[in-house]
Parts: structure tokens; C-alpha cells; sequence
């Protein structure tokens, strides 16, 4: 997909922005502004997080915030990526700005395998919450660790042969 300008963007559009080793994501709601999820640290970087004294559990909170798309883009390339309009329908624009008026501002749970800041943008474009780049880190890491473990059952495979034929 080509970058487009503000100007050619239409009302719910997904806004994927490259930030190198990951993406960041927002929704265009007209006049160069967008809706994203984020931290206090910046866009889909590490959530404010709290350890509960009682129940010990970790709490992360991301900020609903509007800004300029040019703000959050920061100089880092953007583009659309309705990546999703062959698998759910989107919403009517009505129906996004009802919901981007009603969360514009609050604090919401944030982890970055299950509410992160895509996950958010493709709720208010679908009514569904859908991350690629959390399936396909969970992916790479099931991959990776199906990998690790073949290789360490060949390496005890290997082990207790070379054992047993020193035991002989």
C-alpha cells in the first residue's frame, strides 16, 4: 500500500506506523487527527504498570489519546493498511465516532499480546479486536521454541547414545 497524505485518508481508516522494530497503529477520524492506545512512555511502548499489594497481580493501563497524525508519526513512514476489509466488514463511520467520542480520553487494560494499540484500532473499524503483529510474535515464538525443544531432545538423544555406547 502507498502512503497517502491526511488529505486522501477517509474516516476509519487503520494508520500503520513503521517504528522500525515494530508497529504502531491508529485510526484516522478526519481533519488530520487519529485515535490510538497509548503509555505513558510513547505509542506501544512499555505500559504503566502496577504490582496490587493484595493480590500480588501485574496491571498495565494504556491512554486513549487524539492527536495530529503528523505528532504521532513523528517523521517515522505511516500508511493506510486496512488489512482486514476482506475478513470483517467495516463499521459505519456513525458508529466509529460514537465509540471514538465515547472512549476519547479514558485509561484501559494494555498488554501487548492482548490489548495493545492494534488491537484497539481494529475494534473501533470492525467491532473486533485483532492483532497480526501479536499472532505472528506468538507464532515466531511457538516456532522458535518447538525449535529449541527439537534441538534439545536431539542433543539428549545424542547424549544418551554416545553414553550408552561408552558404557559398553
Amino acid at each position: 500500500m502507498q502512503t497517502r497524505s491526511p488529505t486522501t485518508m477517509e474516516i476509519g481508516d487503520m494508520i500503520e506506523i513503521n517504528r522500525g522494530a515494530y508497529k504502531h497503529w491508529a485510526l484516522y477520524i478526519g481533519n488530520g487527527e487519529v485515535i490510538h492506545l497509548v503509555t505513558p512512555d510513547g505509542p506501544s511502548r512499555v505500559a504503566f504498570c502496577s504490582v496490587s499489594s493484595s493480590s500480588g497481580s501485574l496491571s498495565c493501563k494504556g491512554t486513549i489519546t487524539i492527536e495530529m497524525l503528523k505528532d504521532v508519526a513523528a517523521g517515522n513512514p505511516y500508511k493506510i493498511h486496512n488489512y482486514l476489509d476482506n475478513e470483517f466488514k467495516p463499521r459505519p463511520t456513525d458508529v466509529i465516532m460514537k465509540d471514538v467520542n465515547k472512549m476519547r480520553g479514558r485509561t484501559i487494560p494494555y498488554d501487548l499480546l492482548g490489548h495493545n494499540c492494534e488491537h484497539f484500532v481494529t475494534f473501533l473499524r470492525y467491532g473486533k479486536s485483532k492483532s497480526k503483529q501479536a499472532d505472528d510474535f506468538m507464532k515466531d515464538l511457538l516456532t522458535g521454541t518447538a525449535g529449541l525443544l527439537g534441538v534439545l531432545a536431539a542433543v539428549t538423544v545424542s547424549t544418551a547414545a554416545a553414553a550408552s555406547t561408552l558404557s559398553k
